[in-house]
């Protein structure tokens, strides 16, 4: 019973949101059959509208006072949605409590099923369930430990067919691989493939990682020898590949305030085989830029907390759904999205203004998993702003293949900075929602220059009512000298 128990104080967690499904799950050592327990807690969100209905019809959390809504929900989909029903001992004081009330709870399935004009319990999935993006398996070959190519040709002795990169993944089929079109460390198979199993994956060979998540670090492009920060580094699966581009030479520092995710920061990385990884339990914000040990840092990696809008690997639309909303739009403490999303940018830049201080910064990366402006152009935005010395790199060093860029719009219409940018929408780059953007130190000479970005808003703020009086009267004569000498 400790299983199912177990699952009910996940499922609670995420619904306050303290993490996500593979996180709470992988991370938790507590959790000896960790794919059981995926599959548990994926499978009850799934059907989480219509047990939710079958707990409040039947009224068995009123009925039975030490059965936690949580625990009921992942009892009754066992009892009700699986051929194997509840796996523990009949004599289990909790799972009586459930099978006491099953003749109830199948009546109740039925009328449900008959509401809704379906025979399949496949069909009361909700639609929002049935409409989620399904993005296909993506495999980071651990160039540490084995090459692309030997990755391929092992790959083929095991029965799979390796086919040119189709526009669309979904047409791979289920014994088909390519080689990432843009990422030449990527390898990419159908979504229902599972290496969790796998020797590759045990031993280090691959990591597991979605695409855009890769994105940051060859956007990065350390070079050998080189020194670099990961900033907010665990689980460890960007810093693993920051070490991997650098050949295992130079030094990274894995920054992570949570001491349990920097435990398994070092024991993926370890896996991995990198050698050249410091991690350091502590806050990057409190670290001195102008410490000795930093003063050949030129590479900094920045991924720090933010909305998780764009994720949709971790089956957010499962935790999600339609019968989760706010009330009000507010979240539990009592904060509207507007507000969360402005307390992320504003810890988001203070990161980014933070990374800029390092005196031989070369290139800092900024990226999120989020789909929101707010986090990703606004956030660019106001750090070009306040620091004159920096600028975006430009397309042709981040990803110059990949043809989505930022929004023009949410960067004062500038077309130029926006193609400097990077995004990805999940439905139709089937990849999680990503946003990476780089910052490179101006030479002197641009630096005396003015800012781009300060002309146009001058020029977009001409002619507004908080113009300064002074200089719209100065602006406003200047017109009618103008007009008197033509």
């Amino acid at each position: 019973m400790n299983f199912y128990q177990h699952a009910g104080r996940i499922l609670d967690k995420l619904a306050r949101h303290e993490g996500t499904i593979k996180g709470l799950i992988i991370g938790d050592p507590k959790v000896w059959d960790k794919k059981k327990m995926y599959a548990l807690v994926c499978e009850t969100l799934k059907y989480k509208q219509v047990l939710n209905e079958l707990i409040d019809k039947s009224k068995i959390c009123e009925v039975e006072k030490k059965l936690k809504r949580s625990l009921a929900l992942v009892l009754i989909h066992d009892l009700m949605f699986t051929k194997r029903g509840i796996t523990v001992r009949n004599d289990v004081p909790l799972k009586q409590c459930v099978t006491r009330h099953e003749s109830r709870l199948k009546a109740e399935l039925i009328k449900i099923k008959v509401k809704r004009g379906v025979t399949n319990n496949e069909d009361l999935v909700s639609q929002k369930v049935k409409d989620a993006v399904l993005i296909p398996r993506y495999a980071r070959i651990n160039e540490h430990k084995i090459t692309i190519g030997k990755a391929i040709k092992s790959f083929k002795n095991e029965g799979y067919t390796l086919v040119d990169c189709p526009e669309n993944f979904s047409e791979l089929g289920l014994k088909d691989f390519c080689v990432d079109r843009h990422l030449p460390d990527m390898l990419v198979f159908h979504q229902k493939t599972d290496f969790h199993a796998h020797p590759f994956y045990l031993n280090g060979n691959m990591i597991l990682q979605d695409k855009a998540s890769c994105f940051p670090a060859h956007v990065c492009q350390p070079t050998k020898g080189a020194h670099a920060i990961d900033a907010c580094a665990a689980p460890g699966n960007k810093t693993s590949h920051l070490s991997a581009l650098m050949k295992n030479t130079g030094k990274i520092w894995a920054f992570d305030l949570d001491s349990r995710r920097l435990d398994l920061l070092k024991k993926l990385t370890y896996k991995a085989g990198c050698k050249n990884i410091n991690p350091v339990h502590g806050s990057f914000l409190e670290t001195d830029p102008n410490d000795t040990q930093f003063a050949e840092v030129e590479y900094l990696l920045l991924d720090p907390s933010c909305s998780g809008s764009g994720i949709i690997s971790r089956l957010d639309h499962l935790v999600d759904d339609d019968d989760e909303k706010k009330k009000n739009g507010k979240d539990a403490d009592g904060k509207t999205q507007k507000e969360r999303l402005q307390n992320l940018a504003d810890f988001q830049i203070s990161i980014i203004e933070h990374a800029l201080k390092f005196p031989k910064a070369k290139r800092v990366v900024y990226s999120t998993c989020s789909i929101h402006p707010e986090e990703n152009e606004h956030v660019v935005k106001t750090v070009l702003k306040r620091h004159p010395d920096f600028k975006l790199a430009t397309r042709e060093s981040v990803l110059p293949t990949w043809n989505r860029r930022g929004i023009p719009e949410e960067i004062n219409g500038n077309k130029d900075l926006a193609e400097c940018v990077v995004r990805t929408v999940p439905a139709e780059d089937l990849t999680n929602g990503f946003f990476v953007a780089c910052f490179v130190r101006k030479s002197p000479n641009e630096q005396a220059e003015k800012r781009p970005l300060e002309e146009e808003e001058e020029e977009a703020n001409l002619d507004t009512p908080t113009q300064n009086p002074a200089k719209k009267k100065k602006k406003n004569n200047k017109k009618k000298k103008t007009a008197l000498t033509q």
